[in-house]
């Protein structure tokens, strides 16, 4: 949780308020056209009745290169699922480019190392 503290200014008690992916998933798609084709259909497409309402959409395609970490883009957007008895749940759908998504997953391990605290911690996991 201590990550979701110091770098959003709008972060406020409890902080797991700010966690905005506890559920996830994935949709690989074969280029731009297919990406633009999923995002409009949750931003246009989800019935009036739908339990799903999208919340946010960030889109690191159109981020300068210097916001991007590693140079990886993607389209991640946040949807909230209205349930039953008022059971709320937010949960992420990241669209990805196929050729993008396969090179992310080759680099995953540095992404490990690079995100552990020391070598000591990365070598005992």
């Amino acid at each position: 949780l201590r990550k979701y503290e110091a770098r959003h200014p709008g972060a406020v008690w409890p902080l797991c308020a700010n966690i905005l992916d506890p559920v996830r998933a994935s949709l690989v798609c074969r280029g731009s056209s297919q990406i633009l084709q999923v995002v409009s259909w949750f931003m246009e497409g989800l019935p009036e009745d739908s339990p799903l309402e999208l919340c946010r959409i960030k889109n690191k395609f159109d981020f300068p290169t210097e916001k991007v970490q590693d140079g990886y883009r993607d389209v991640q957007m946040c949807l909230l699922l209205r349930g039953a008895g008022g059971l709320n749940i937010i949960g992420e759908v990241q669209v990805h480019d196929r050729e993008l998504y396969e090179l992310k997953a080759k680099m995953h391990k540095l992404y490990v190392i690079k995100r552990s605290p020391s070598a000591d911690v990365f070598l005992a996991s």
